[in-house]
């Protein structure tokens, strides 16, 4: 049994043709619905991401301390979130940051607040702080890419199957 599996030209063209067409079509998974468990879950992520953000630039400025060469963005830095020019400043607001993302109680808490306020954010975009906007935004372009993504290779096999003109023969 042989079968030949060239492809031609006209065939690859629409079978991009189809992909592209059915990734347009998978693009409005923008506006599917966001689920309040997704919401809490994407807004906590951000608020981990932002927390281990933070602390590399701790990190940073405590080396930068260390080696007597504390630039002026860095004492910036320090300042607006309150801590000294001190290395056990520094690893102190470190030890709390990674303990407002990792401590039970406090995630929990964290979540809760975010469950809680899910049904305000949904129905009204002025009353999103930036965290919620951030979730939002993660879940919606998470959808756009993974609509877009399933609508093509959909697309490319439908295509494919359709263009299949010579069934594959039996023996």
């Amino acid at each position: 049994m042989s079968m030949s599996m060239s492809i031609t030209p006209r065939e690859r063209t629409k079978a991009m043709a189809a992909g592209t067409g059915l990734a347009v079509v998978g693009m409005s998974a923008y506006y599917l619905p966001v689920n309040e468990n997704r919401f809490v879950r994407a807004a906590f992520n951000v608020v981990e991401d932002e927390a281990r953000d933070t602390v590399e630039l701790l990190n940073d400025s405590a080396l930068a301390i260390s080696k007597d060469k504390l630039k002026p963005d860095q004492k910036l830095f320090l300042s607006q979130l309150g801590v000294a020019e001190d290395i056990t400043a520094i690893n102190a607001k470190i030890a709390d940051l990674k303990n407002s993302v990792t401590d039970k109680n406090l995630v929990k808490t964290l979540k809760q607040g975010f469950a809680d306020s899910f049904k305000d954010c949904k129905n009204s975009e002025i009353l999103r702080d930036s965290t919620a906007v951030k979730a939002f935004k993660r879940i919606r372009w998470t959808n756009f890419a993974w609509g877009a993504g399933i609508g093509f290779v959909l697309g490319n096999v439908l295509s494919k199957l359709s263009n299949s003109s010579n069934p594959p023969s039996q023996l």
